[in-house]
């Protein structure tokens, strides 16, 4: 994995509290895998509910994709590698 989606993973954790660490690598080869992700191994605080909480969590998400990746445009289904190019 590139030192740039290790320095997003480790965002990501520390954001949310969630062990992407243990997750298998392939699974988490979309943006939308990854707010999946987050999603299932978390729970909303706020009393949001399924979609408010999936939407914060992809808010979020993008936000540091920005920060760590510099990654403004993208779908759900964008690739990492293939289609966002992230080395």
């Amino acid at each position: 994995m590139s030192w740039a989606l290790n320095e997003f993973f480790s965002a990501v954790e520390e954001e949310f509290g969630v062990p992407i660490g243990e997750a298998d690598d392939r699974f988490l080869e979309t943006p939308g895998s990854v707010i999946d992700f987050v999603v299932e191994n978390s729970s909303p605080s706020d009393g949001l509910d399924d979609e408010e909480y999936r939407d914060h969590i992809a808010g979020v998400v993008g936000e540091i994709m920005a920060r760590t990746l510099g990654i403004t445009r993208y779908t759900e289904d964008s690739r990492f590698f293939q289609d966002l190019r992230v080395r």
